[in-house]
């Protein structure tokens, strides 16, 4: 279940097959314990909002991503302290802070559409290229300017910097997929005393013959020096000459490390975050943000690219809101009162969430009810309630959940912008079924305390981002198949040249 797979064998089928409660068996010669697999609505809920302190997040994952970002920023992290980072960070992702990036992003956006321009030319039959590559370095120039207001020179195919760096952030996760072994050892590891020794075994990694461990380390090795020489920066000229000397870099003094440091700082001495916690989150913003939005907007426009009716009507919902608006760009809230857009984006999001599913670990014995009751199939007899014992994993189902039939009808594996054109949230669920997922009653940004507090940057990002490049583009399929595997992010390939690395070639004609 750890490796890279096909997507569709089980994640987003898995409620059609097995129901809404499903057990794992456990393998690995009986050292992986079962689990259980969950998409009920009410479970979900009891989960992940009313008993949340007692579904932490598991082991393995807090202890990698405490590894990864050098910290225990807010994956790493649960119960007062989660609470804590959460106050302080909160605000920072607010619609009012994250609309005033608009500016930067409109750059950014300018940037790939003037690089796709000069790249497609006016060929009468456009050209063949990578979308992905273009998305990507748009994506890390999004998450680095907006998230740490430095600039990573993504566009200029020379830049050391970009290369160097983005080898890093593809590398970690899916190396992280490739030493699942270890993961349960990493929470401790991390915490290993004295210092000293802790940092002889880590760099002894390297001497292993164990080649996805040393890139694993390399990776981490890479990032995190990034992070905390630009923390360093930002503290040293905050401290020097205020908020007033950051207005003048990169971002305008409106990244979000920048405002974090800032809240930190004014904070009380009980809650202020320590430096290095500061650092790990700036990292997780980075790692959270980059592959997941490039993945979005490389999905968006394969369905463009096979949808052509609906790429028309969405590129011609835009040019009507630019002719009408002039040349200034769009802000927040008014990209997201472009109905199509949004419906486009709502639906898409659902249909083909970036991350598939989380892993939770019981800490005590529970009782979480039922929305779709268990029928016992030998006497006919209905459980509403499940006991959820002490130690059990549970995984999470995002994508399951989004496409489940019970919840969304049976059309719930159709792509259909319609479905929330002129409705209610909850009027796209069937019987209007409540999800705890807070971004439109769907689960892709998770639900409760922990729910991704980068929502509304994300959002911002791909809207921007298309209501920039569709005006001046059409895009089309090719005859070579994109494969969506699954690691702990979902990655696009070529069907059969996997070893090429992710990619999405596509046909692009200026208009």
């Amino acid at each position: 279940m750890h490796g890279e797979t096909s997507l569709d064998d089980y994640h987003y089928t898995m409620c059609e097959k097995y129901g809404h409660v499903a057990r794992l068996r456990g393998g690995m010669f009986g050292l992986q314990a079962d689990g259980l697999y969950v998409t009920d609505p009410a479970a979900l809920n009891a989960i992940l909002v009313r008993n949340q302190n007692n579904f932490r997040e598991s082991v393995e994952f807090s202890g990698l991503f405490g590894v990864i970002h050098h910290g225990d920023g807010l994956a790493s992290v649960y119960g007062a302290e989660h609470k804590k980072q959460r106050r302080l960070m909160n605000p920072v992702f607010t619609a009012s802070f994250v609309s005033k990036l608009s500016p930067v992003f409109y750059k950014i956006a300018h940037q790939l559409r003037d690089k796709l321009k000069a790249d497609v030319g006016n060929a009468k039959d456009g050209r063949v290229i990578d979308i992905l590559d273009y998305l990507t370095r748009t994506a890390l120039e999004l998450i680095s300017q907006g998230g740490l207001g430095h600039s990573f020179n993504s566009f200029d195919k020379n830049s050391r910097e970009f290369t160097e760096f983005h080898e890093a952030l593809k590398t970690v996760l899916p190396m992280a997929g490739r030493i699942f072994f270890v993961l349960p050892y990493l929470e401790s590891w991390r915490k290993l005393e004295p210092l000293w020794l802790r940092r002889f075994l880590s760099n002894a990694v390297y001497y292993l013959p164990w080649p996805a461990a040393r890139k694993f380390k390399w990776g981490v090795d890479t990032m995190h020096p990034v992070c905390a020489n630009l923390f360093k920066q930002k503290k040293k000229v905050l401290d020097e000459g205020g908020i007033s000397e950051l207005e003048k870099t990169t971002s305008g003094g409106k990244d979000l490390a920048t405002l974090l440091i800032s809240a930190n700082q004014l904070a009380d001495d009980d809650d202020r975050m320590p430096d290095e916690v500061v650092i790990a989150n700036m990292s997780s913003i980075v790692l959270g943000g980059q592959e997941t939005t490039s993945g979005a907007l490389s999905r968006l426009l394969c369905l463009m690219a096979n949808d052509n009716d609906m790429q028309n009507r969405l590129r011609k919902e835009l040019l009507d809101a630019h002719a009408a608006k002039g040349d200034e760009g769009f802000n927040y809230n008014e990209l997201n009162e472009l109905p199509l857009l949004d419906a486009v984006c709502r639906e898409a999001l659902r249909l083909f969430a970036p991350v598939t599913f989380v892993w939770r670990q019981t800490i005590e014995d529970c009782v979480v009810p039922l929305h779709f009751p268990i029928r016992d199939p030998k006497t006919g007899v209905e459980t509403k309630e499940l006991l959820i014992t002490k130690g059990t994993s549970v995984y999470v189902g995002l994508g399951a959940a989004n496409r489940s039939a019970a919840i969304w009808g049976p059309d719930a594996s159709e792509l259909k912008p319609e479905r929330w054109l002129g409705k209610a949230v909850l009027d796209g669920t069937a019987n209007s079924v409540k999800m705890p997922g807070i971004f439109s009653n769907a689960m892709t940004f998770l639900g409760g305390g922990r729910a991704c507090p980068g929502m509304k940057f994300a959002l911002l990002e791909i809207k921007l981002v298309l209501s920039v490049i569709l005006p001046h583009f059409s895009f089309e399929a090719v005859t070579e198949e994109i494969e969506w595997r699954l690691g702990i992010t979902v990655v696009p390939y070529v069907k059969g040249k996997v070893g090429e690395g992710p990619k999405v070639p596509m046909r692009i004609k200026a208009i």
